[in-house]
């Protein structure tokens, strides 16, 4: 017991010294929580009828004033309930330059001469601001009332389908079909878990081909047999998967919760009871699988160039969920869903998306955790049958044949 507790020591303190782990652990995370809060920038900054109509009405705040230079000469007049205020226009863009500069406004629009034919709408801004631009969608509106002189047809042109209602063929279960949330955040449980588990059992081919490319196996032989040393690294790594879980999960929690508290249009997506707790239990045992089956191959293949041809094999099954996504955001309790959400090799990703999506049976869980649990010991078992002194110490090639040669090779 001793030295398998030295190999999981050494596992864990290789793999945490590594600089890329660390960039990845804490990069992607950082990621999610761009894309995530920045789609919902985007989203929010869309146009919107009802704060337009508010404005107007005189029931919303008047927004701060919008300077601008109209070098295609339309807007002559404002809407008449729209205060005179909420527009500054500057003779040429020189001058409005020169405000910008002096402090007066953080931002000024450019109507270019060909406005009406292309379009365009140009904003200049003291900062960088790739996500949403302040009042873009008023001025619009105020340049289609002076092109139309109607304020209803004005709102109707940038927005023609104000009041399409959506109608469910099937019983919806879950959350609501309408928020953005819940579309994104399977989609985002989906990659999560892939990248998960594939990187973190890739971790054990890169240190078993690392080994045996350096020698370092034939010392370690000499002092613990062959199947502890593959308990030994599956442990280790799983205590750097499990850490690297956790900063990622973290991350993702974080950023749906600031994404709820921002904008109040997708607070009311929730994730199932139990989440985490699932999330946990499929990634734990994902890792399992799919770090003995890269074990093994680790431990046929006599360079991390050979092996790596064959994690495309191995990992396939993770994929196929990536590959089918649109059948969990149409369909995610369809038949083709259920069915990769209870099958062993597919569950991991397949399952906790159709968690995130709600509304799955526990029972439909319960079986896809079970059968996954069975599979996960079986292919342990079998892993540990290439883990021998001499699959270790060989240098030939990794091919099928041999393979399934020392599948059939007695216990």
């Amino acid at each position: 017991m001793h030295k398998i507790f030295l190999v999981i020591k050494h596992e864990i303190i290789t793999t945490l010294q590594r600089r890329s782990f660390w960039i990845m652990t804490f990069l992607f995370p950082a990621i999610i929580i761009f894309f995530n809060l920045g789609t919902q920038v985007i989203a929010n900054s869309s146009f919107n009828q009802e704060d337009v109509q508010g404005i107007l009405a005189g029931t919303s705040a008047t927004p701060e004033t919008i300077a601008y230079v109209d070098e295609a000469g339309i807007i002559n007049h404002l809407p008449p309930s729209m205060s005179a205020t909420t527009l500054q226009r500057f003779a040429s863009e020189d001058k409005a330059r020169a405000a910008l500069e002096a402090g007066d406004y953080e931002y000024f629009f450019l109507i270019p001469a060909d406005y009406v034919a292309s379009g365009n709408l140009i904003v200049i801004t003291k900062d960088f601001r790739p996500l949403n631009t302040p009042n873009e969608n008023l001025l619009s509106f105020v340049l289609a009332y002076n092109l139309t002189d109607d304020e209803q047809t004005a709102v109707a042109l940038l927005d023609p389908t104000p009041n399409i209602q959506q109608q469910a063929l099937a019983p919806q279960t879950g959350n609501d079909q309408n928020n953005s949330l819940t579309f994104f955040v399977p989609f985002a449980t989906m990659f999560i878990f892939f990248f998960l588990i594939s990187m973190s059992s890739g971790f054990m081919l890169q240190s078993v081909t690392r080994e045996k490319e350096n020698r370092t196996v034939e010392i370690l032989l000499l002092s613990l047999r062959p199947r502890e040393l593959m308990l030994g690294k599956v442990l280790g790594l799983s205590v750097v998967a499990l850490l690297q879980m956790v900063v990622w999960m973290g991350g993702s929690l974080l950023a749906l919760n600031r994404s709820q508290a921002a904008f109040s249009s997708v607070s009311s997506y929730t994730l199932p009871p139990g989440f985490v707790i699932w999330a946990f239990l499929f990634f734990a045992l994902g890792y399992l699988l799919y770090a003995s089956l890269m074990g093994a191959i680790g431990a046929l293949a006599p360079n991390a160039r050979e092996g790596g041809q064959f994690t495309f094999f191995v990992l396939l099954p993770l994929l196929i969920p990536l590959w089918l996504n649109i059948t969990f955001v149409e369909a995610p309790h369809g038949t083709l869903a259920t069915a990769l959400s209870l099958f062993p090799l597919t569950a991991p990703t397949a399952m906790m998306t159709r968690l995130a999506t709600g509304g799955v049976p526990t029972w439909q869980i319960l079986v896809s955790l079970g059968g996954l649990a069975i599979t996960t010991y079986i292919f342990v078992v079998v892993a540990a049958r290439f883990f021998r002194a001499d699959t270790l110490l060989s240098g030939s090639s990794l091919k099928a044949r041999r393979f399934l040669t020392e599948l059939r090779r007695p216990a």
